[in-house]
């Protein structure tokens, strides 16, 4: 699933590449994949600019000049591909919606079968804001208000940290690898943390996941023909997705057991 790095990628490109244009088309071949009738949707949607890309936590808001907002969710296989006019395409997967630009490039959304794209009032874009935990990313998230989201909790550290209602953004490839640079075991409860590791922690979070944004996150299928950078986080995990290869710190083997109904990743040598 797609968490902050990804989808700050996504940001990024679309900014670059649908900031300001104007939608002639629009195509649904899936219905399931956004939440009101296909022609209501076309209706809303059609003749309308995107005048913001945004994101909150895991959510990718497209504010449409008509004042009403494309909501993205990419949940576990979603992607999007930006198809340049004259470029070879390249599709990711399946394209469920299609959005259509004056300049005939088409902005694909692939593979939504959990994934979505719903069409919002300003009003459900807050709401949505408003179920949301402090992104780590955010001047908000201070040492004190981390502490704070910590402070009462008598659970495991890592499904705390992908809660997204604790903190939002964190999903499970970032939690593995956040808590195995700050040394700590991924089924810790979190009333165990010393002073020292909550410390650590809050320092780790922001630093791993800018260091996500500037690798290009994890998805491999790139954005748009011009994208070379997607994917490139890849090779600098530690812990995600190795089971039994050798921890790039002291050699020992990565272990892997379900924690929070989520896989997790670890060192028993390097985490405590």
């Amino acid at each position: 699933m797609p968490e902050i790095p990804e989808m700050e990628t996504y940001k990024n490109y679309l900014q670059r590449s649908v900031l300001g244009k104007r939608i002639v088309g629009t195509e649904i071949t899936r219905a399931r994949s956004t939440n009101v009738p296909t022609d209501e949707f076309v209706r809303w949607v059609q003749d309308t600019s995107i005048e913001q890309v945004l994101r909150y936590g895991k959510y990718l808001i497209l504010a449409l000049s008509s004042g009403k907002a494309l909501c993205a969710h990419m949940m576990l296989d979603g992607r999007m591909y930006y198809e340049v006019a004259g470029e070879p395409v390249e599709l990711p997967g399946r394209s469920h919606i299609r959005l259509k630009f004056a300049d005939h490039s088409i902005l694909h959304f692939c593979d939504l079968r959990l994934g979505y794209l719903k069409l919002l009032e300003p009003s459900q874009v807050d709401a949505i804001k408003e179920g949301l935990g402090l992104d780590p990313l955010d001047a908000e998230f201070s040492l004190a208000a981390f502490l704070k989201i910590l402070s009462g909790k008598r659970g495991m550290i890592k499904p705390l940290l992908m809660d997204q209602k604790n903190i939002s953004g964190i999903g499970n490839a970032y939690a593995n690898e956040i808590l195995f640079a700050a040394g700590i075991l991924p089924e810790r409860k979190t009333p165990t943390l010393t002073d020292g590791e909550k410390e650590r922690l809050y320092g780790v979070i922001p630093d791993l996941l800018q260091q996500g944004i500037a690798k290009g996150g994890y998805i491999e299928e790139p954005f748009a023909p011009w994208d070379k950078l997607s994917g490139g986080m890849i090779p600098h995990f530690k812990v995600y997705d190795r089971t039994g290869q050798p921890c790039l710190q002291c050699g020992e083997p990565i272990q892997q057991k379900i924690v929070g109904g989520r896989n997790a990743y670890y060192c028993l040598t390097c985490q405590h």
